[in-house]
């Protein structure tokens, strides 16, 4: 009290602030009072310090009087420069994605369009941000999307938000490809904001048809299918190897040569590989069921399905799946096969069930006249009725390869059932799991001796 003002301001305000008023008094030119600004103080300590200054003017007995309002700002310029720095992280973050990152308002208007998108769809940002995210869907997708959106916000049925599929996308000359695409969803000011990540899955699903249609020519070849199998282990397997020898050498030296796209083409041939060989030892597996020829014997069922639910122990834990099972009977047959044949069903349960969900497994084998009925029931995702006899035939698949890792010939392997002299069959509906039968031939031990 009683000192200038200017004892609270640092150089160079401190030194020129008797000016500003001298020059206020006699021009009456404004540049702060009745105004407002942020400008800095100085603490006793000397340290300086961001604040919010308001002042005003009053006159008291024909004397000027200024009255000053000050709030200290540290804390909130701090927020400010880490919402700032947040801010130009994710920027990074967002503009060097691999993937597509797109941001839509609840209009569907395009409010972020990332450089991985420009890539993928053809447009430049500015031709996208600000328009209606149909322009990059073709038909019939173009037309129903802002019906979709409002549907969504009046209902809340969600067809693909949190959940992810595969789309048509509409590149800016006019051509589809496949897309992967996972939405999420945000809120700004109380107003829904939908984030999407996109992959073109171009390569991926011509891969998968030039797969197909190759599976497809070989089981049209009419060639004996055990010779064919070991031709196939010989000659395919070898270069196969090799793929795989010389992707794991790329790999180890000379992964820190190559950008990103590079070590993500190395790790698409050595999957590619890794597919091929499951594929050829499928394939030597399918061909012994016409040349094979096993010596029947007696033996204990249970034990069987101890040593099978052993190796399959890893596929157990990491999948935390529960396996049961009823006391199973001593029976005659290949304990190879049936070994094969249970492995097979109980994979597979483990295998086809959906996201998030714990398999739980339960074997039986119950007694008929003529007929030991051996059954494999699981929780998992089920299967429509139509397929029931298809998916027993070879590289007969339901699920993209992306979804269940698999070569098509699981199911066509247990048809080594038929080998004892039985059949098998499943019982099966989406979403209500499934249970799969196969019948062996029973005997009495006496007949077989």
């Amino acid at each position: 009290m009683g000192r200038n003002v200017k004892m609270l301001m640092p150089a160079p305000f401190h030194g020129e602030h008797d000016r500003y008023l001298k020059d206020y008094r006699r021009s009456g030119e404004r540049k702060i009072i009745g105004i407002g600004r942020d400008v800095e103080g100085r603490h006793k300590d000397g340290a300086t310090f961001p604040m919010a200054l308001s002042v005003g003017e009053a006159h008291h007995d024909g004397e000027q009087l200024f009255v000053g309002i000050i709030r200290d700002i540290t804390e909130q310029n701090q927020f400010k420069e880490a919402l700032k720095e947040g801010a130009e992280q994710l920027k990074a973050v967002v503009d060097t994605a691999v993937d597509g990152v797109i941001l839509i308002d609840s209009h569907g208007i395009v409010r972020m369009f990332n450089p991985a998108c420009e890539q993928v769809f053809g447009y430049r940002q500015d031709e996208v941000v600000g328009n209606n995210v149909k322009m990059l869907m073709p038909k019939p997708f173009h037309e129903e999307h802002d019906g979709y959106l409002e549907n969504y916000q009046h209902s809340g049925e969600r067809k693909i938000i949190g959940i992810g599929r595969e789309v048509a996308g509409r590149r800016k000359d006019g051509a589809t490809f496949p897309i992967e695409l996972s939405v999420g969803e945000a809120r700004h000011r109380n107003e829904p904001l939908f984030v999407g990540i996109i992959r073109d899955i171009t390569k991926r699903r011509q891969a998968e048809d030039q797969r197909e249609l190759l599976m497809k020519r070989l089981t049209e070849l009419d060639i004996e299918r055990g010779h064919f199998a070991h031709v196939a282990a010989h000659d395919l397997g070898q270069s196969v190897r090799m793929v795989s020898s010389f992707c794991g050498l790329l790999s180890a030296n000379y992964a820190a040569q190559l950008d990103e796209r590079g070590r993500e083409y190395i790790t698409l041939m050595t999957s590619a590989a890794g597919a091929m060989r499951a594929l050829l030892d499928d394939l030597v597996e399918h061909g012994r069921l016409d040349f094979e020829k096993e010596t029947e014997s007696w033996f204990d069922s249970n034990k069987s399905l101890k040593d099978v639910l052993a190796s399959l122990s890893e596929a157990i834990e990491t999948s935390h799946a529960v396996v049961t099972h009823d006391e199973l009977p001593r029976i005659c047959a290949t304990p190879i096969r049936f070994a094969r044949l249970l492995q097979n069903l109980i994979g597979n349960a483990i295998k086809y069930v959906a996201l998030g969900v714990a398999p739980r497994i339960h074997v039986s084998g119950k007694a008929t006249s003529d007929d030991w009925i051996f059954s494999v029931a699981d929780n998992g995702i089920g299967i429509n009725p139509q397929y029931h006899d298809r998916i027993f035939e070879p590289f007969k698949r339901l699920h993209n390869a992306s979804q269940y890792a698999g070569t098509g010939m699981g199911l066509a392997i247990c048809k080594i059932v038929q080998g004892f002299g039985g059949h098998l069959w499943v019982d099966s509906a989406p979403k209500q799991g499934s249970k799969f039968f196969f019948s062996i031939k029973r005997v009495q031990e006496e007949d077989q001796r």
